[in-house]
């Protein structure tokens, strides 16, 4: 928050407020260099995502305009759990609040985090994940909402569906063509606002209300995925299968589902329509007329098919023998990384780990965005995961590709120091900017965030 240098010039009249334009410049004051008045050239209220700023006198009004410098920050995604643990050392209320200020990691991390965040240094996108487990995390969904979306920026990655649909898409195009997909990893091509905007102003945040039926829909799904992983991970203990062939195994349950559920949702609905067309009290469900997500994918596979001049009777067996080339589904960069990491979770099963994970939740997000980010910090298991491949895995499942660096809490130090080197490396240019803007304080953290709404 800025201090002003006069007092607010509000006056009320019958509980009407209104306000001048002196309330919208802020310190720190300058000289002014028209009027020559002292400590009277401040800082018109900026808005985050500008490409300038004003400085503006309080007393003759002169105005100057600076234009601001192109950015490119390092997209650093948080995995829900650094969120909650934030919370939690945030909220003195929270039952958890003692044990995680004993350590010191999360102190420091916040104070990086702020740092490197306020200096426009990193963006920490938020996404759909991070939205689904604060509903049902056992932390206030509002202070959660609110804590991300200030490393966000207000900035969303698509959800993980969307990406997986188009890499799909793409790469069927492809192979129709019979050529190498080549995919670029761009992360403004999968986010809802620029990511390299200077978010040094004010901002505005549209709130919502969580429905309890969305809250116990998300519990359901939560509760019956824990107890499939269990069985799943039964079978996986026993199981004995090379890394590479259970990855194949993997990207093929893929492939067999999208024909399942679509030759299923097909039957269904003909079911529905013949009953509707007999029986006059019938009623439709919605589930037999909403297509489920299968569906509408095997139709854009079906005419990316047409539009590629495959005859019409082929276009199934075509989409058929695509869905079911493990070889080829593993070349998109979703099911690449997915196949590994459930690939991984197997093997760890095999070798004895005694607990299954509670969600894929972490597989999908690392799935969907670990190509498009500059670092990621994760939970100790996906780290272990994506870092300690066999050793006799191929090249073509390695993922040394993507570039980005994997952090966890056993590399703790490792984040601290990468975040505090983003912002050593900034130019000069860049904090004399933020300097003039919010003062020489403008990096201090926001430790009153979850108080002030």
């Amino acid at each position: 928050m800025k201090n002003k240098k006069c007092c607010l010039d509000i006056k009320v009249k019958k509980e009407k407020v209104t306000f001048s334009r002196n309330d919208f410049i802020s310190a720190p004051y300058k000289n002014c260099p028209h009027c020559k008045n002292t400590e009277s050239f401040g800082v018109f209220v900026p808005i985050s995502g500008s490409n300038h700023y004003t400085r503006e006198c309080i007393v003759c009004h002169h105005e100057e305009r600076i234009e601001l410098p192109d950015l490119q920050k390092k997209v650093v995604y948080l995995d829900q759990f650094v969120i909650s643990n934030l919370i939690k050392l945030l909220d003195s209320s929270h039952p958890s609040h003692e044990r995680i200020k004993r350590d010191p990691f999360w102190h420091d991390l916040f104070v990086a985090l702020e740092k490197a965040a306020k200096s426009q240094a990193i963006v920490c996108p938020d996404s759909s994940f991070h939205k689904d487990e604060s509903s049902v995390g056992g932390i206030d969904f509002n202070k959660a909402k609110n804590l991300y979306e200030h490393f966000s920026g207000g900035k969303t990655l698509f959800p993980a569906h969307v990406i997986e649909e188009r890499q799909v898409l793409k790469h069927f195009a492809d192979w129709l063509d019979g050529k190498k997909s080549i995919f670029t990893f761009d992360p403004q091509d999968i986010s809802f606002g620029d990511l390299h905007t200077w978010e040094i102003g004010m901002r505005v945040s549209v709130g919502f209300s969580q429905k309890a039926e969305e809250i116990n829909h998300l519990k359901q799904i939560n509760a019956s995925t824990e107890q499939q992983l269990a069985e799943i991970w039964k079978k996986w203990q026993s199981e004995k299968m090379s890394f590479e062939d259970k990855a194949k195994e993997e990207v093929l349950g893929f492939g067999k589902g999208v024909l399942v559920v679509t030759k299923s949702f097909i039957q269904k609905r003909a079911v529905a329509t013949l009953r509707a067309l007999t029986d006059p009290s019938f009623q439709f469900d919605l589930n037999d007329i909403l297509p489920p997500p299968a569906f509408d994918l095997m139709e854009h596979l079906m005419r990316i098919a047409a539009q590629k001049g495959v005859d019409h009777a082929r276009i199934p067996n075509i989409i058929s023998e695509y869905l079911l080339n493990a070889d080829s589904l593993l070349q998109i960069p979703y099911f690449k990384i997915n196949s590994i990491m459930l690939a991984g979770l197997a093997r760890s099963a095999y070798l004895g780990e005694k607990m299954a994970p509670k969600s894929t939740a972490d597989v999908q997000f690392i799935s969907s965005y670990l190509p498009y980010c500059d670092a990621m910090f994760v939970d100790k298991q996906s780290a272990r995961i994506l870092r300690e491949l066999p050793k006799d895995t191929p090249k073509h499942l390695r993922i040394d590709e993507y570039g980005a660096k994997i952090f966890s809490l056993n590399e703790r130090n490792n984040f601290l120091k990468y975040l505090d080197d983003l912002v050593t490396e900034l130019p000069k240019e860049h904090i004399e900017i933020l300097k003039d803007i919010n003062g020489d304080t403008y990096d201090q953290p926001y430790w009153s965030i979850l108080e002030d709404k």
